[in-house]
């Protein structure tokens, strides 16, 4: 994944989400990701983790790759599907020279404010309840996807994405 945020900003120019710590988005990212290896329960939610992260940062990957991402995310905290089973559907969508992020030039990167973000999640020093607080998260974007039936009918009413990033493969 490429680091989006290289200038020095306060906030994340796509997530809204405040440095803390002098962290940007990416470097909280990172830091919850090493609290991972002391945290069975935290490591149990890395995919919750890093689909997260992914869907507020919508710039850097395709409309397909962010089609399979939502239902992906929606699958697991809807239907309770397996990590093992979605990641086995995304390496069978994805193979060969199928592409999951766009060209750097073709990144537009676009605010969207967003209830909870990453920085709500990173508590320096504090790992304790950090599983707790990534399925908050998860849930809280899985609640402003909507209906993924609405998605992939293009029904996007109440819906904050662009149509280009909430619709199904071209």
């Amino acid at each position: 994944m490429t680091e989006l945020h290289d200038s020095p900003r306060t906030s994340c120019p796509e997530c809204g989400a405040p440095q803390v710590a002098g962290l940007t988005c990416w470097e909280q990212l990172g830091a919850i990701i090493a609290w991972e290896a002391q945290d069975p329960e935290l490591q149990a939610e890395h995919f919750l983790t890093v689909a997260a992260y992914n869907l507020q940062h919508p710039a850097q990957f395709t409309d397909e790759a962010l089609a399979g991402l939502q239902t992906a995310l929606i699958d697991r905290l809807d239907k309770g599907v397996a990590v093992e089973v979605l990641r086995r559907r995304a390496a069978a969508a994805f193979e060969g020279k199928k592409r999951v992020l766009k060209k750097e030039v073709e990144r537009r990167p676009v605010l969207r404010p967003w209830p909870m973000t990453i920085a709500d999640v990173y508590r320096p020093d504090q790992p304790e309840g950090a599983a707790e607080r990534v399925r908050r998260w998860a849930a809280g974007i899985r609640s402003e996807l909507g209906n993924l039936t609405q998605l992939k009918r293009g029904n996007c009413s109440g819906m904050s994405f662009r149509r280009s990033e909430a619709t199904s493969p071209r």
